[in-house]
Formats: structure tokens, C-alpha cells, sequence
């Protein structure tokens, strides 16, 4: 593996299809090196760091090196030369030729998920879920970061507050296909087919007992589409003893859905298998 340094204003080095390190005049936000260490290998070291994603230094050799896994939140700021500040992204180019600077498409390919880093004017900015959370774009540009937990929940209003209490997340509700297969895919090959995740979605009581699309979500991001349930969930309304089946659970349906709606309080935790928290990253 070659070690490419791309430098702003001074030259321009890539090799196509291998994982780079772009390094242009810049800072972090808010961020000292005064007092850091000497470290004139830094940005070496981070390229060989699986971990590694970001290095800023200076021209006397300080260093901060930024990780993954412990990073949420970073925007870079471009400077003048003459400040003797850098920054070194660790990226992969998207396009096929060398870029000029400015189609330079930074992604952060570390993890399982690339994520982009966003330009604007002569800032950077680089957001992620926390730990190893799923993030999800939506259309209307709302990005969520998701969690399955496994925990037996007998009831709607359990599954909400294990969710306030593991750090003041939301019960999540589903908006795409995307979500709804990836929390699918989080069941246990061992559950049965009526076991699954709570999510956030109670049918309005006006239509309470009915094979109706109205329901409340009150995650505070997740917009209400009655298709989305149409298409996706096997809703009845009713149990086979009468009883209103009110609340969605993600589990293997009849007929190939991925959605069932159930009892939003039972007596048994054969379905409530554990729930899927979130939280809107901004």
C-alpha cells in the first residue's frame, strides 16, 4: 500500500483506486495544539491506523489524531499557509481521473458505511452516529441514527421508556424500505416468525380495531406514509379474538411483509423481542 500525501496550494498526488491521505492548510474548529505533543510522523501513523480518519498539526510538528469510533462531530476550517496549521483527511476518491481541488469528493471510508464529508464555502464538516449506530438519509434530508436492542418488552409504552433511558433516544419510527430491512435483518435466526422489534407507530384512536394507515408516531422526525404501510406491513386491526391490534412490530409476517401490527399491551414477550431506538443527528 503507497502512502499519498495531496497537498492544497503546493502539489497534487493521486494514485487511483487506493486509500489516501489529502492534506491541505487548515484547522479544527475550536481546537488547540499548544500544548500537544511532538509527533512529526503523525500523519504517517494515522495512515497505517485502521482507525485513523483525520490529523491536524503544525509546522513545528504537534499533532491531534481523530478516530472513528470516538469521533462524532468535526468541522475543519481552510487557513492560510503562512498560519502553518494543516489537516489530513484519510479519503477515497470517487471519480476515475485525479481531481482538481475543487471536485475533490471527500468521503470518510472507514467503518461500514462511507460518509461524506460536507463542503461549504471554506469549511468541512463530518457527522456520524455514535459508537456503531445505523445512520440513514431521508429524502426530506432528515438523518437518523438507529439502534436494535434485544430485551424482552411486553408492551408500547416499555419499549419507549427503555429507549429515554439508555440516553434520551426515541422509540424510532420506520420511513424507508432501507430501515425497515435493516432492522429486519437484526432478528435472531432462532426467533419465531412472530418475533420482532418494536418501533414507533400506534394507529389513532379514531381508527383504533381497523385495518387503517392512520398512525401516531412521536419520535419527533419520522413523518406519518400511509402507503409505506400499505405496502409493507400485514395489518388487520383486530386480533382473532376481537382484541385491537394497534402497534407495529418488525418481524416475518404472513404473505412476506416485514411488519405486523399487534397488541400494543401483552401478556406474553413471545413477540416483544427487544426494540429499536434512535435519535436525529444534527
Amino acid at each position: 500500500m503507497k502512502f499519498v500525501i495531496l497537498i492544497f496550494l503546493i502539489t497534487i498526488v493521486c494514485v487511483n483506486g487506493q486509500q489516501k491521505m489529502m492534506k491541505i492548510f487548515g484547522k479544527v474548529l475550536d481546537v488547540d495544539l499548544e500544548f500537544e505533543v511532538l509527533n512529526y510522523e503523525c500523519v504517517e501513523d494515522c495512515f497505517k491506523e485502521d482507525d485513523c480518519i483525520l490529523v491536524f498539526t503544525n509546522t513545528i510538528g504537534r499533532c491531534l489524531r481523530y478516530y472513528f469510533n470516538t469521533t462524532e462531530k468535526l468541522t475543519v476550517v481552510e487557513t492560510k499557509r503562512e498560519e502553518g496549521l494543516m489537516v489530513a483527511f484519510k479519503t477515497r476518491f470517487l471519480l476515475d481521473q485525479c481531481p482538481a481541488y475543487d471536485d475533490m469528493d471527500l468521503v470518510v471510508t472507514v467503518g461500514k458505511d462511507p460518509i461524506p464529508w460536507i463542503k461549504n464555502g471554506n469549511e468541512y464538516t463530518f457527522k456520524k452516529c455514535i459508537y456503531d449506530w445505523k445512520m440513514f438519509e431521508r429524502e426530506n434530508g432528515v438523518v437518523v441514527c438507529m439502534q436494535t436492542f434485544v430485551e424482552h418488552v411486553y408492551r408500547l409504552e416499555h419499549a419507549m421508556k427503555r429507549c429515554d433511558e439508555l440516553g434520551g433516544y426515541q422509540l424510532t419510527g420506520v420511513q424507508s424500505k432501507e430501515e425497515l430491512q435493516w432492522i429486519f435483518d437484526r432478528r435472531s435466526s432462532t426467533w419465531e416468525k412472530i418475533s420482532g422489534f418494536w418501533i414507533n407507530a400506534r394507529r389513532q384512536s379514531l381508527y383504533s380495531g381497523k385495518n387503517d394507515t392512520h398512525f401516531n408516531i412521536t419520535d419527533g422526525y419520522t413523518t406519518l406514509d400511509q402507503e409505506f404501510y400499505r405496502n409493507f406491513a400485514d395489518l388487520s386491526g383486530i386480533s382473532d379474538k376481537g382484541i385491537p391490534e394497534d402497534c407495529l412490530m418488525v418481524c416475518e409476517a404472513n404473505r412476506g411483509f416485514l411488519m405486523d401490527d399487534i397488541l400494543c399491551q401483552s401478556s406474553t414477550s413471545r413477540q416483544g423481542k427487544g426494540y429499536v431506538c434512535g435519535y436525529q443527528l444534527v
